[in-house]
């Protein structure tokens, strides 16, 4: 998986201190414990972001941990609802201090923490699998994901469950992650059927389609379609970018690299920093022909999400050869969105 793509909206330690002091108002020590630990947050990011997998910032990210060790906002941020608004900048986090910083074998060490400690959190499972993707951890990731399948199913059938859409797109996100392609469709497909109104189960399942290189046609369709979606509701440009991502993925597998080049620049321009983009792009310019571009979108990839195994082998085969062309991409890229990524689906 990917992650993320995940694309949340941060904010400097001030001001993320002061949402928190806001939102904690008249709390006492637990207002104190969240202004803590968004200070050793603030240092680990500085570090992380000055020297990448830097042991000090670890470090300082274990001390924000032990001031409240049970605390599931210190792995990856308050719910929505604690917000009151998804437009409001967000708290940092260690998901967001170590996946902004590219250091993901840092991310999928905290995550493990944070499965052990928040064994009924799913973001966690979500987080963990999605780094394990990228690192290229193809069974490990697998174990997660089945993990995740079995959490997400209970909380799915439990009487009175709520945020249904965000665990169904969830759900069916696992399933593929877990290598059952049958229930991951199907889970999709009910989910497109359920919340019509949200881009993110098309989206997901048109990029899923892409990876596997099947069902192009019905993918590009559902690719369009979620950007539409995304486009009616006013969805954040991070989130337009993230879909058009997706598009730009299925027309490099149907050999359409022009369109592709175009959509994935509209994407990057709005999210250069975010590596997933930068290795689809990578790939389109390779199958074009343009070795250099290729090198270039390949190396800011590997830079921005260290140890991004499917990235690194694409770069590695540029000095012999020209990356082959679509139906078997070398590896496979981080996931999609999570739902806590997108506005219409967070939890």
């Amino acid at each position: 998986m990917s992650f993320q793509y995940f694309l949340l909206k941060r904010a400097a330690c001030a001001g993320a201190a002061l949402l928190l002091a806001g939102l904690l108002a008249g709390c006492g020590t637990q207002a104190q414990n969240a202004l803590k630990v968004q200070e050793d947050l603030s240092e680990a990011q500085r570090l992380v972001q000055v020297k990448p997998t830097d042991t000090e910032a670890r470090q300082w990210a274990d001390r924000a941990i032990a001031v409240a060790p049970q605390n599931s906002a210190t792995y990856f941020g308050p719910d929505a609802a604690a917000t009151g608004s998804s437009d409001l900048p967000m708290p940092l986090s260690i998901d967001t201090v170590f996946t902004d910083a590219g250091d993901i074998p840092a991310v999928a060490a905290y995550m493990t923490q944070a499965t052990q400690k928040l064994p009924n959190d799913e973001r966690g499972f979500q987080r963990l699998a999605q780094a394990q993707g990228t690192l290229g951890q193809t069974a490990a990731e697998k174990a997660t994901s089945a993990q995740l399948v079995t959490l997400l199913n209970k909380k799915i059938h439990t009487p009175g469950a709520t945020n249904l859409d965000s665990l169904t797109v969830a759900l069916a996100q696992a399933y593929f992650d877990a290598g059952d392609v049958v229930s991951g469709t199907a889970t999709y497909k009910k989910a497109i059927q359920a919340y019509p109104t949200l881009p993110l189960p098309a989206n997901n399942l048109a990029y899923a389609y892409a990876v596997r290189g099947t069902n192009l046609p019905e993918a590009l369709a559902l690719a369009h379609q979620a950007i539409t979606l995304a486009q009616k509701q006013n969805a954040s440009d991070e989130q337009i970018a993230a879909y058009q991502d997706t598009l730009g993925w299925v027309q490099y597998q149907q050999g359409d690299y022009a369109g592709a080049e175009q959509s994935l620049l509209q994407a990057v321009n709005t999210v250069p920093r975010f590596a997933e983009i930068r290795y689809h792009l990578g790939l389109v310019y390779a199958a074009q022909g343009n070795t250099d571009a290729a090198r270039s979108e390949l190396s800011h990839a590997v830079l921005l999400a260290q140890s991004y195994a499917a990235a690194q082998q694409a770069l590695d085969t540029l000095p012999k050869s020209t990356v082959p062309k679509p139906s078997t991409p070398p590896g496979s890229p981080p996931a999609r969105p999570t739902p806590k990524a997108a506005a219409a689906a967070s939890s």
